[in-house]
């Protein structure tokens, strides 16, 4: 009995020991996020002078078309494995922003505006339209009823989607698996652990 049970604890510590060291022989690949929460009220001129890339949608690739509609459908940042992207959305890598300090700055390193058809049937753009009429209150500017929801359909016409290139959220299931084989690791080795070092006689 003693030696088979030290058959198993010596099992369990290979086992744990493996399961421990598993994640760092397959590191997480990067994912490309795009979101297409933030936004901004100018119109295509206003947004270019800023440095925005502005695209028609109908110009998007097949891909790049179907990215930004499953982003404007998702309520968190929509991400998918690296390589899976669109050739036209800047994916920059997060450390290659490091030294841009300029927060608006960043954010025009990251986006791309796609500029949606007047008529569509797309998912409703993301642009904050009720930020119209708050800017004019704030420059003190009065503009009649139909010239705010000429502004903020214009607003609507131009959605910001933020690209980027990173590391998967802690929530992603690839990191949820190797947090699970660590916890199981340490498990696996805390009871080989124990089983080989219990004090045991035969017969007992």
């Amino acid at each position: 009995m003693s030696d088979r049970l030290d058959t198993l604890g010596t099992v369990l510590v290979v086992v744990g020991v493996l399961a421990v060291l598993l994640p760092a022989a397959f590191p997480v690949g990067d994912v490309l996020y795009h979101e297409t929460r933030i936004g901004e009220t100018g119109n295509e001129s206003q947004l270019e002078r800023q440095g925005y890339t502005v695209v028609a949608y109908e110009n998007l690739s097949e891909r790049g078309q179907e990215l930004y509609v499953t982003a404007l459908e998702s309520s968190e940042p929509y991400t998918v494995a690296a390589g899976q992207g669109a050739a036209e959305f800047p994916y920059r890598m997060e450390a290659s922003l490091r030294d841009v300090e300029d927060y608006e700055r960043r954010r025009v390193l990251t986006s791309i505006v796609i500029e949606r058809p007047p008529d569509t049937d797309l998912p409703p753009a993301d642009e904050p339209v009720e930020m119209v009429e708050y800017e004019a209150e704030e420059r003190d500017v009065s503009p009649n009823r139909s010239e705010i929801e000429r502004r903020q359909r214009q607003a609507a016409r131009y959605d910001v989607m933020q690209v980027r290139r990173g590391l998967p959220p802690l929530a992603a299931s690839s990191n949820l698996l190797r947090l699970g084989a660590v916890a199981l690791g340490v498990v696996a080795v805390s009871v080989g652990g124990y089983l080989r070092a219990s004090p045991r006689r035969t017969g007992e």
